[in-house]
């Protein structure tokens, strides 16, 4: 079970009790369940920004390397100059560490 699942329970059970005994007219009517609205528009946000993880953690696996396999330290990161397309966090930090490696930098 997720944490997610987890705090919605905890807050739906301990939400109950307290909206029975906040009975605003005293009766001892029909309570009516809690219902977290914050916590499920909080879930569908959240989802909306992580989207299916799974899917595109394939994509990115198929995806062709940006960085030529002969690339070196200083023809990257040599000059300030912007790279011509985006390169994968992922694949920068594999390369950084490979020639860190290779410097013996990086143990």
């Amino acid at each position: 079970m997720d944490n997610s699942a987890v705090q919605s329970q905890g807050s739906i059970s301990s939400a109950s009790i307290t909206n029975q005994a906040a009975d605003p007219h005293g009766g001892l009517g029909n309570p009516t369940e809690f219902v977290n609205h914050g916590l499920i528009l909080w879930n569908q946000t959240r989802q909306g920004w992580i989207g299916n993880k799974r899917s595109e953690n394939r994509k990115e696996q198929l995806r062709e390397p940006k960085l030529s396999w002969n690339a070196t330290y200083e023809s990257l990161l040599g000059s300030n100059k912007p790279f011509p397309q985006h390169i994968p966090l992922a694949e920068m930090v594999d390369f950084l560490v490979d020639t860190w490696e290779q410097d013996g930098l990086y143990d």
